[in-house]
């Protein structure tokens, strides 16, 4: 059925071109008829080729990359094929006129968007749909470039004692891993060893996960061999009974409850990276432990010879 109720209030859901077309949230199944039939008349006019081009572009994201990485293309899909399905041709006069749209707000987000429409693009010209991007030559937005906050370890040890138990070793595996905290949060026990951790990302264009070893600094290894083994993750939440997709609100709650500067998770690593840099650890050594994956940071991690990243790592809790 195109039009049915769904927790309370009435939707539309059908299937054309190819492409699903699904809204919810009408108080009344007139008005989500209603809608449908708008939805419906719109469809008629969108482009195959497009939508043929969004539809393989997503369904291979969704295959090679990470969900967040999947979802944020998703969405920008939503938007472009409301604006341009209808268009024969998309030109570079019609990707700018967008982008000059996004850029009123946010030339960062403007910024996205070009790289992911690029890559929408070029993913049809590698299966020949299309002979060329409409975004060749197009030049991203100048941005200034905020400097990157590090929190001071005074308020990094508040946020600490504002932490509950099983808060704090989680905050501490962070801090002296400088993980992502995805990598934290995928983190099982297979990849626990004794004196290591082995964190893993996805980050390359190739779309590889990409491994890393971080050895153990001494608190951590205390850490590790008290945590309890509870399932196939390290860390797990207590509600689903599995890992945790992510913890943005503990690392803002933690931060107002200590009352200081709100930080991130990731301006964790930026402190772990400052904090090495002072201590003259040779700059290849850290962009190894921070698992940088760009081709000039690769390069010097390859390059780099470092017998005892041990050491490197014990510096952060010196």
């Amino acid at each position: 059925m195109a039009v049915y109720k769904h927790r309370g209030s009435w939707m539309y859901d059908f299937t054309k071109n190819d492409m699903r077309y699904r809204e919810g949230g009408y108080r009344t199944k007139s008005q989500a008829i209603e809608e449908e039939a708008k939805a419906r008349a719109n469809a008629k006019r969108i482009s195959t080729d497009f939508i043929r081009l969004c539809n393989s572009r997503l369904q291979d994201l969704e295959l090679r990359r990470t969900k967040g990485h999947f979802e944020r293309n998703k969405r920008l899909v939503k938007i472009l094929i409301k604006r341009w399905a209808s268009l024969r041709v998309v030109t570079t006069e019609d990707v700018t006129d967008y982008l000059n749209e996004v850029a009123n707000v946010s030339k960062h987000t403007a910024n996205i968007d070009l790289r992911l429409i690029r890559a929408l693009y070029n993913h049809g010209i590698k299966n020949k749909w299309f002979d060329a991007n409409p975004c060749q030559g197009i030049q991203p937005f100048g941005v200034e470039k905020k400097r990157k906050y590090v929190p001071p370890i005074e308020d990094i040890q508040k946020v600490l004692a504002a932490a509950d138990e099983e808060e704090r070793k989680y905050l501490l595996t962070i801090l002296y891993t400088m993980a992502r905290v995805r990598e934290i949060n995928r983190l099982k026990w297979e990849d626990v060893h004794e004196n290591y951790l082995i964190l893993r990302t996805r980050k390359a264009k190739n779309s590889d996960v990409i491994e890393r070893t971080v050895p153990f600094t001494p608190t951590l290894q205390a850490i590790f061999k008290g945590l309890e083994h509870k399932g196939e993750y390290v860390f797990i939440n207590p509600r689903s009974r599995t890992r945790y997709d992510n913890r943005i609100k503990l690392i803002r709650s933690l931060c107002e409850k200590a009352e200081v500067k709100t930080f991130t998770f990731h301006n964790l690593r930026h402190w772990g990276a400052s904090k090495l840099a002072k201590e003259r650890v040779p700059i290849p050594d850290i962009q190894a432990l921070l698992g940088h994956t760009r081709p000039t940071t690769t390069d010097n991690y390859l390059q780099s010879i470092c017998p005892d990243l041990g050491q490197a790592i014990r510096k952060l809790e010196e």
